[in-house]
């Protein structure tokens, strides 16, 4: 599998990261939480404690059951946030 990214997906997370944790609302930047390796578009905003702390995803996710949230309810709301933000530069395409 090509692991490099292309212009597009790059851009795309830039956007993710510059969104507050889409799990406790923590201003950005955040991490790039993938749900699926490899698929950069169904990445989620998440603050390092949401992420790789003990209490986060990637620890007992402890975080995620007190916010009652999920990694879909999460992405749900990362793309509602990029819909609603300002329009950026658009998509030309890939170089």
């Amino acid at each position: 599998m090509n692991n490099r990214l292309t212009t597009r997906e790059r851009r795309h997370l830039a956007m993710i990261k510059a969104l507050p944790c889409g799990v406790c609302g923590r201003p950005g930047p955040s991490y790039a939480h993938h749900i699926r390796q490899h698929r950069q578009y169904i990445a989620i905003p998440l603050c390092w404690d949401c992420h790789q702390g003990p209490q986060g995803i990637h620890g007992d996710e402890t975080l995620w059951r007190i916010y009652r949230v999920d990694e879909l309810d999460v992405l749900d709301r990362t793309i509602e946030r990029l819909l609603m933000s300002p329009p950026r530069e658009t998509y030309e395409t890939d170089a």
